[in-house]
């Protein structure tokens, strides 16, 4: 495959990783249009989103071990074909389980492609050359994850949400067609190996629990005895994978991966960056339509900046990191990603479209040193079984980092907007003291008040007068009643219409005044809210600043071992 196509193969092996990291992120922002469309709960919804990364986590790891013993490309080309199949299938669901159910076979598929696409990519070109196949399947992983809001916003709004999957099917189907022609699909080499049942069964029940528990946490609680129960399986699984593994002669994982610096250290960058690249793709989105009630395009458009700037500045990263090593490119792009961070911090409802752009561009301008400097340093010198199994490896902790990042942000978000309904709340009181209204009215108000502010944010946008039709009928004849009772019993029939006039009157204009009083307040308790709970966003990211900065520290990983190559190469006689 080498010097014949290389190229070809590198770019075809893009494609695979471009359609199966872009559905990991696209349905973010289409959500709520599905939501619509199927009638579906939030609890339903949140599977449609979850299975995707969940699976790939889950399976990256076998089924890159078994491309390994029955065929790469073989395997690519069945990826292809499932990842299609499923895309297909989500596109007609017509109920939110079916949905579920073709995502996990999209997911299957893209389990199978992830970890091949990379393999076949990087083996595609010889060691000296590696940096052009690594830099451009790097850059393609985080351009494609950043890009999915943007695609599906887009799609959504002109076309609707059953295209964000139909537009897979021909890609796939072109892509099969050119792999047929470019890769070697007869006769292609293979390990002859017996299959790890034991790693196999370990690797599952280790990385099932703990994604699990990473999505449901919040639900749950993180203290709750099913999440105790998923702690205790992952650890007890993690140890007796481990076992396991040291004592099969054809291991899932040679452990011997992680005694390699560079590929720990590629391991640990790529999972926090993805945790800091997705806590913005997937929550910014949100707070454009909601709070600042942009459209989903505009939404998309808004955040593009982000994959623009990765796949502007990758390709640069990359060359850097072969010029000049890891350490100085992650730390650079780790001190970039936390000034957009800082920059997040300010988050509010008059944030300005240049604002958002900044710092959608600084996002992604340190991620593409973030994702080039880890994909570089993923593969260090593997080659064969330990190249598959170091981007097996990789791509699993990849999707880990995406439903870390999705979990903690999630959580925080979710918490954060409690406590400010809280302050709102206890606004919300304040200000009903101060009514005037009569007394059995505040009671009406404080019940509706409670209502509105624990319920989805648009239902702070309704206003009452608390009085119906009954009750002003009621208080119309109470109100009469009284004065006829001051008349003369044989002046009362004849009066009687123009008492009941008057107090009609009387008591419209006291409910105008009542309904004028209670709509300044429910509009006033409304933009408090929707002010008050806005910051939550922002909040977060002020939280999430100095671990950010933190991570500039990572780079130090590198730092060694990138001395000791120097000295090899300064020894070395084709150095002089």
């Amino acid at each position: 495959m080498r010097g014949t196509g290389g190229m070809k193969v590198v770019l075809l092996m893009c494609v695979g990783v471009f359609v199966c990291m872009l559905d990991s992120t696209i349905m973010n922002i289409t959500l709520p249009a599905i939501q619509d469309s199927l009638h579906t709960s939030l609890e339903t919804s949140s599977w449609m989103l979850n299975v995707y990364t969940m699976t790939i986590a889950v399976l990256a790891i076998p089924l890159a071990r078994f491309a390994e013993m029955f065929g790469r490309n073989k395997f690519f080309i069945v990826g292809l074909f499932i990842f299609g199949l499923g895309s297909a299938l989500c596109g007609l669901a017509n109920s939110g389980e079916f949905l579920i159910a073709s995502r996990f076979i999209q997911s299957f598929g893209a389990a199978i492609l992830i970890p091949c696409s990379m393999v076949i990519g990087i083996a595609a070109m010889p060691i000296e050359k590696r940096v052009l196949p690594l830099t451009l399947l790097g850059a393609t992983q985080g351009l494609s994850t950043a890009l999915g809001p943007t695609v599906g916003g887009i799609i959504t709004e002109k076309l609707s949400w059953h295209w964000v999957f139909y537009v897979n099917v021909p890609i796939c189907i072109l892509a099969i067609a050119a792999s047929f022609v470019i890769l070697t699909v007869k006769n292609e080499s293979r390990i002859k190996s017996s299959i790890d049942w034991f790693g196999l069964i370990f690797s599952v029940s280790a990385i099932f629990p703990l994604n699990l528990v990473l999505i449901k946490g919040n639900n749950w609680g993180w203290d709750s005895s099913q999440a105790i129960i998923c702690y205790l399986l992952t650890a007890a699984s993690i140890v007796l994978f481990i076992i396991a593994e040291k004592k099969s002669k054809a291991p899932m994982v040679n452990l011997n991966l992680f005694k390699d610096r560079l590929f720990t250290g590629s391991v640990v960058i790529v999972t926090t960056g993805f945790i800091f690249l997705i806590g913005v793709m997937v929550l910014l989105p949100q707070f454009l339509t909601n709070f600042q009630h942009k459209t989903e395009l505009q939404a998309a458009l808004l955040v593009t900046p982000v994959s623009a700037a990765i796949f502007v500045f990758s390709n640069f990263a990359g060359l850097l990191t072969k010029k000049i090593g890891y350490t100085i490119p992650v730390m650079i792009g780790f001190a970039i990603m936390g000034i957009a961070y800082y920059l997040l911090h300010n988050l509010n409802l008059h944030s300005t479209p240049k604002e958002i752009i900044l710092l959608c561009s600084l996002l992604g301008l340190g991620f593409s040193f973030v994702i080039s400097s880890a994909t570089i340093a993923s593969t260090s010198s593997f080659e064969g079984e330990m190249l598959t199994a170091s981007q097996s490896v990789f791509s699993m902790l990849r999707q880990v980092g995406v439903v870390l990042a999705v979990a903690i942000f999630v959580a925080g978000l979710t918490n954060n907007i409690h406590d400010k309904k809280q302050d709102v709340m206890h606004y919300a009181q304040q200000k009903l003291e101060k009514l005037n209204v009569p007394e059995t009215v505040k009671a009406q108000i404080l019940s509706e008040t409670k209502k509105l502010i624990t319920s989805e944010k648009e239902a702070l946008q309704t206003s009452t007068t608390f009085i119906t039709k009954a009750e002003r009928q009621r208080i119309i004849d109470a109100n009469a009643a009284k004065v006829l009772a001051t008349i003369p019993e044989n002046q009362r029939s004849a009066a009687k219409d123009e008492i009941y006039k008057q107090v009609e009157n009387q008591v419209d204009e006291e409910i105008f005044k009542t309904g004028t009083i209670i709509k300044g307040y429910t509009n006033q308790i409304r933009n408090f809210a929707e002010e008050r709970i806005s910051t939550s966003f922002a909040d977060l990211y002020k939280t999430s600043i100095p671990f950010v900065f933190l991570c500039v520290l990572t780079g130090l990983i590198f730092r060694e071992r990138r001395n000791k190559q120097i000295v090899q190469m300064a020894k070395s006689p084709a150095a002089n």
